[in-house]
């Protein structure tokens, strides 16, 4: 049984609390606010500032925080100098920049649970938020695999599905699947908002799925957008891109992601039915890991004394 440290009980943070707890692990949660240290303590959790228990430490919050506030973030709570540290930031490498400058490197395994809802604050946290949910984890530059492995654990622990990618690799992806989308949705809100009077009232369903996003609080839409720029704006080219060719061409590319998408949403397809067992894996080191991320093989537990993981069938080619 680990000793879990939270610092940060927003829905994320708050979340991975209870769920951690339910899961048999000590928990101590804080935050800088009062109203969230409350209501967790409400809600059965050990709040304290004194982290120094903790073997694992994960900072459920938001930039800058975890970047440009690093300093003071990490000023407000006390823990041990040997503690694995993480993060659930959505973007990475900024995090990894700030963390290497506060000399943690060694420390710490970047991470990010992709889960969430419309709401916000400990009173929209739920033990089951996390479960199934994919959480992308960077193997450390520095002090070895096993802290990976203890993070990992954790968030299998959870009912997470981890994955292994870098820092660079999880920021690109996210440009593409997360800031992009926010931002076409934005831009499409805002061409509805500024056209016809008539519009509003026929706007489809298509509309509604497209714009979801927008109504994401504006921190959110900063962070995917403006804190992932680069990323964001490679995307946006590569897109701009595709919607500048013929008209036959576009088309024809509709098809093929309209034949794609089908088979995502049907998911493995056939298969041999080995193929859909998971594995049990020896982990010899990063490059083993970060090989079956990209490849879409996702961790579904750990044994952390034996350096094993189970990780999930073969994703289809």
């Amino acid at each position: 049984m680990t000793t879990i440290g939270v610092v940060g009980l927003g829905l994320i943070g708050g979340s991975l609390a209870l769920a951690a707890a339910r899961a048999g692990q000590r928990v101590v949660a804080w935050d800088i606010e009062e109203p969230p240290r409350q209501q967790a303590a409400e809600a059965g959790l050990t709040v304290s500032a004194d982290l120094t228990a903790a073997e694992l430490v994960v900072l459920a919050l938001p930039l800058p925080a975890l970047t440009d506030d690093l300093t003071s973030t990490l000023a407000g709570v006390r823990m041990s100098e040997t503690a694995t540290i993480t993060d659930v930031g959505s973007v990475k490498q900024p995090v990894v920049e700030a963390i290497s400058t506060a000399g943690l490197s060694q420390h710490y395994v970047g991470g990010h649970p992709m889960a969430g809802t419309e709401q916000t604050g400990f009173p929209a946290a739920t033990a089951d938020l996390l479960a199934g949910a994919r959480w992308v984890l960077c193997p450390p530059e520095q002090g070895g695999l096993d802290r990976w492995l203890q993070v990992a654990a954790m968030a299998t622990s959870v009912g997470a599905e981890v994955l292994a990618l870098t820092a660079s690799e999880h920021d690109a992806a996210m440009g593409l699947i997360s800031g992009l989308p926010h931002l076409l949705a934005l831009g499409l809100e805002t061409a509805v908002a500024q056209g016809a009077d008539y519009l509003p009232g026929l706007t489809a369903g298509s509309f509604a799925d497209l714009t979801r996003v927008a109504g994401s609080t504006p921190h959110l839409l900063h962070t995917v957008t403006e804190s992932n720029k680069d990323s964001v704006q490679v995307a946006l080219h590569e897109l701009l891109e595709r919607l500048d060719g013929s008209w036959e061409g576009l088309i024809d590319s509709g098809r093929r992601a309209h034949r794609a998408r089908l088979q995502r949403s049907a998911g493995a397809g056939d298969r041999s039915p080995d193929a859909d067992k998971p594995a049990a894996v020896a982990v010899q080191g990063v490059d083993e890991l970060l090989t079956l991320g990209r490849s879409g093989r996702y961790v579904l537990s750990v044994d952390t004394d034996r350096r094993m993981i189970t990780v999930s069938a073969a994703a289809k080619s």
